[in-house]
């Protein structure tokens, strides 16, 4: 039945000795015979790992639905956090990548004055745009517009190597500002926007030229 649906008897074995797969019966001579749920289970576990979850992780979604429970109350927040982790990720690559780019198109610029002038361009870039790094505060409530807000806020500034800090309505900072209503953006303590941004105003406001 493995052999019929394209699936290695090595893979089966491999998730079977870690309890996530279980043959639905063995013949005589003992080989492992397995039912087209149990593949499907199969597919499933494979497709879990791409997303990025770990063996232990999925055997607990596994066990906990065959318990008859609902793993999606506990797996959500752990999605927010993996996401939240390749949003920071894919930030420290893109900014790497930057680097990378500006080296190649200002390579032939100037004299060759270290081992390596393509390193030191790039990294003199990542230095630069390090101490450009500018501070952006979202006074925010908590309510779903303010975290909308925020949102736009992270994914307008995701590439630049800002900072967004929230704060509440009632923080000092807020006082300092003059803030009378949230969500309110403030970047290096100039009130700039309040209300609630669409992307392109985001946009607009926070990305470097």
């Amino acid at each position: 039945m493995a052999k019929q649906a394209g699936v290695k008897v090595s893979t089966l074995r491999y998730y079977d000795a870690r309890g996530l797969l279980s043959p639905a019966y063995r013949t005589e001579s003992g080989y492992r015979l397995y039912t087209p749920d149990q593949l499907e289970r199969l597919r499933f576990i494979q497709e879990a790992k791409r997303l990025g979850l770990s063996l232990r992780q999925i055997a607990q979604i596994l066990q906990s639905s065959d318990a008859g429970d609902a793993p999606c109350e506990w797996v959500a927040p752990l999605f927010r956090r993996m996401a939240a982790r390749l949003d920071e990720r894919i930030t420290q690559l893109q900014a790497r990548r930057d680097a990378l780019e500006y080296a190649l198109a200002h390579a032939h610029c100037g004299q060759e004055s270290s081992p390596c002038r393509l390193v030191s361009l790039a990294v003199d870039y990542q230095r630069r745009r390090r101490t450009m790094a500018r501070l952006i505060e979202v006074f925010t409530a908590g309510c779903p517009l303010c975290d909308e807000t925020v949102q736009r806020v992270q994914q307008a500034v995701a590439q630049c190597g800002c900072t967004v800090v929230t704060r509440a309505p009632d923080s000092p900072e807020a006082q300092q500002y003059g803030i009378r209503a949230v969500p309110a953006i403030v970047v290096e303590g100039q009130l700039l926007f309040t209300g609630v941004p669409t992307q392109a105003q985001a946009d607009a406001l926070l990305r470097r030229a």
